[in-house]
């Protein structure tokens, strides 16, 4: 005889503590058997199918943390305890179904026998036009639950209306489907084993339609697993034109299903990635299994995989909808279908297959890999169509010609060959070394949808022509080349926001006004398998997160950037968004006209500083005329160098290069009116060294040596020794010194 209403003062017990643990004690020993017994009565074979599952665990942690002072002030207004339940669930995969629980239930005061299960399968049957006959399956008498704390029953005449509401603004319920006593009284075991064996028949027939609705999930489910399993895909055609391949290893996606990243490249170039989602059902739209192929943060396909769940061989047909905002969108739909067509598509009006399933033989008639290959290729061929991506058409190169800002050079294709680029660069009249080339490299190519280095250092180190070098290297052409494929642009100091880069409508003149910068990015859009590099000159002149913070979250979060909202623009699209193609680069220069970097800009770039310079190389490539007139004075402008490097006052290849250009342009004067060798030494010493040269006591020491350095190496009334002199009588004085006076 089990004593209900003594249950039921366990069940309110304030205290969290002994609360969980008299249920644990008292309830937990009895019910158990009584369930196991209720199991092997109605023959339910456990294993790996079906297994028992109760409240315990959840009981014991609570109970624990209730005696531990650090959660016990938690725990302490818990509802937990206050009800105790035990479960038999049909295990499917990593997925367990309630088909039957035993719940005492001390907040409502009642005892159910029930099935307890989520939203998505009413869901399911309400889009399928089962719900009906499931609602006729469950017993008159038993109800339809919903509430973990205070229960409310939903009449059955209400409950697709229900179910209809809970979809849009994400509802997500669990339900209850059983009958209850008053939890008061007494009642004896067989009893109680006599209402569960009832519960258990009674709730037979919806009983069926759930385990249907599970397997035939799992079928639809493994349908797209089995897609997601094979990655050996290297190569599709599209347009006429090869591109290869990569996919990612299957994620999680939140709970309920997978995600699956996939990358197209032409050559080394990535022209667009994209994601494959298997689903178990999509909270929002779907409560199917369903396939979603997303590409430039669009959904280009997304079907539920239960069209091929079925008897025999089923072709899986996907009807297509287009619902651009600027675009006829009938228009879009035969573009798209006959696309579909010339890469060997079945179409039927506005639908199209994928290929045909086995349900025989549970697999893809085709394979997975052509199945899984026609997903991609139809969904890139749907952005293509709807002009989210323009892929570049082998068959249609000579009637576009022209048609882009960018002149189209015959050869020249892009090469990401680090090999190649490293030739190019160190063959080339400039001299950096290879772990600058490599490093600048990695940096570029090593994130396939983001390239954003900044180069920084001491002015005439270089820092531009690297950046041109390396665009020029990646096309082959030598560095005075043009490329078509490599902007400079000089960041003004008057850029406060986005419209530096990407342009305004102004209302004045009804026009879209275009940057440099836009151009390029719409040039990028059309031209995906081209890497377009961008170099932003001095971009620090001014706030670099003022104009540039636009550009930053797009690549970020690969959004699109809104332009304008006037549909008689048609040379611009209304949205932007960043292709993978385009390579941002940017140089700094650290003084006063400058302004620091801030951390969001610098978490999103890679910061390379070229302050070293290596002036050894850099005379080996020198003229052979100018090397044999100028060795002397050479040498000891590398010494001045060394000398200043130590204070981080040291100069750069610009400046060298051109005190000796200055100087071989003396030395090639006729002898009357050439300056002494000394003399012109001294001279570029003091107008392209020393006006750089300002500070505090700090530089004290850095004066002193170059002081000594001076009188052992210029003429003893030379400018340059009067100019540190004085400097440094200056900085005794007065705390502070600069060139300029």
């Amino acid at each position: 005889m089990l004593d209900l209403t003594y249950y039921q003062s366990l069940f309110n017990e304030d205290n969290t503590e002994i609360r969980c643990r008299k249920v644990l004690d008292e309830i937990a020993p009895v019910i158990k058997p009584l369930f196991q017994w209720f199991i092997e009565s109605i023959g339910v074979p456990l294993g790996t199918e079906f297994i028992i599952k109760s409240y315990d665990t959840t009981l014991s942690t609570t109970y624990s943390d209730a005696r531990n002072p650090t959660y016990a002030e938690k725990k302490k207004d818990s509802n937990i305890g206050r009800k105790y339940f035990i479960k038999l669930n049909r295990k499917v995969d990593e997925n367990e179904y309630n088909l039957l629980t035993l719940e005492f239930d001390g907040i409502n005061r009642m005892m159910m026998f029930h099935s307890e299960l989520n939203f998505i399968p009413f869901w399911a049957w309400v889009r399928n036009d089962k719900i009906h006959n499931v609602l006729r399956a469950i017993p008159s008498h038993y109800s339809i639950f919903t509430g973990w704390t205070e229960k409310t029953i939903i009449e059955k005449d209400e409950f697709t209306q229900y179910i209809k509401a809970c979809v849009k603004p994400r509802k997500r319920p669990w339900f209850q489907i059983g009958t209850s006593l008053p939890l008061e009284g007494h009642i004896e075991e067989k009893a109680l084993q006599s209402e569960l064996v009832d519960a258990w028949e009674k709730l037979g027939g919806f009983r069926q339609f759930y385990n249907e609705e599970i397997d035939v999930s799992k079928k639809a489910y493994d349908a797209l697993l089995s897609l997601a399993s094979t990655r050996n895909i290297q190569e599709i055609r599209l347009l006429g034109r090869n591109y290869s391949v990569d996919i990612s290893a299957v994620e999680n996606e939140k709970t309920n299903g997978k995600r699956q990243a996939f990358f197209i490249h032409d050559g080394d170039q990535l022209v667009t990635k994209g994601v494959l989602y298997y689903l178990q059902y999509h909270d929002k739209n779907s409560p199917f299994q369903t396939i979603i192929v997303q590409l430039e943060g669009h959904n280009h396909i997304f079907t539920n995989a239960r069209e091929i769940i079925g008897s025999n061989v089923k072709d899986w047909w996907i009807t297509k909808v287009f619902a651009t905002h600027n675009l006829d969108n009938q228009a879009v739909m035969n573009e798209a279908m006959r696309l579909l067509q010339a890469h060997d598509f079945h179409v039927d009006g506005t639908s199209y297959c994928v290929g045909a399933f086995n349900n025989e033989t549970q697999s893809f008639v085709e394979g997975v890999e052509i199945v899984k290959k026609k997903f991609i290729v139809s969904a890139l061929l749907f952005a293509h169509a709807s002009k989210k991506l323009e892929l570049p058409s082998e068959e249609l190169l000579s009637e576009t010609e022209g048609e882009s800002d960018i002149e189209n050079e015959e050869g020249l294709e892009p090469n990401f060959t680090f090999h190649e680029i490293n030739n190019m660069i160190s063959t080339s009249q400039f001299t950096f070394s290879k772990e600058i080339i490599r490093d600048l490299h990695l940096n570029l190519t090593s994130l396939d949808d983001k390239h954003f280095v900044l180069l920084s250092g001491i002015s005439g180190t270089g820092k531009t022509q690297l950046c041109r070098l390396y665009a020029n290297a990646v096309y082959g052409l030598e560095y005075e080349s043009e490329n078509p494929y490599f902007t400079i642009i000089p960041v003004r100091p008057d850029w406060t926001d986005a419209s530096a880069l990407f342009g305004y409508y102004s209302s004045f003149e009804k026009r879209y006004v275009k940057t440099e910068f836009l151009n390029v990015l719409l040039n990028a859009l059309k031209e995906r398998e081209k890497p377009h590099f961008i170099l932003l000159d001095e971009m620090n002149l001014a706030r670099v997160e003022y104009y540039l913070s636009d550009y930053l979250s797009a690549v970020e979060s690969r959004k699109e950037i809104p332009l304008h909202q006037d549909d008689s623009i048609t040379d611009i699209p209304r949205k932007l968004v960043i292709p993978p193609n385009v390579y941002v680069l940017g140089t700094l220069n650290v003084d006063e006209t400058t302004h620091s970097i801030s951390d969001k800009v610098l978490d999103r770039a890679f910061v390379m500083t070229l302050s070293d310079v290596d002036f050894d190389s850099y005379w080996e490539r020198a003229n052979q005329d100018l090397k044999a007139a100028l060795s002397r004075e050479f040498h000891i402008l590398r010494e001045l160098h060394q000398t200043l490097s130590r204070f981080e006052l040291h100069f750069g290849y610009r400046s060298m290069g051109e005190m000796l250009q200055k100087l071989y342009a003396n030395f090639q004067l006729p002898d009357e009116h050439q300056m002494d060798p000394m003399d012109a030494l001294d001279r570029v010493i003091s107008e392209k060294v020393l006006t750089k040269i300002r500070g505090d006591e700090r530089i004290a020491e850095m004066l002193s040596g170059l002081e000594l350095w001076m009188e052992g190496n210029l003429l003893p009334n030379s400018a340059s020794l009067q100019h540190v002199k004085r400097m440094k009588e200056e900085l005794e004085y007065y705390g502070a010194t600069q060139f300029w006076r």
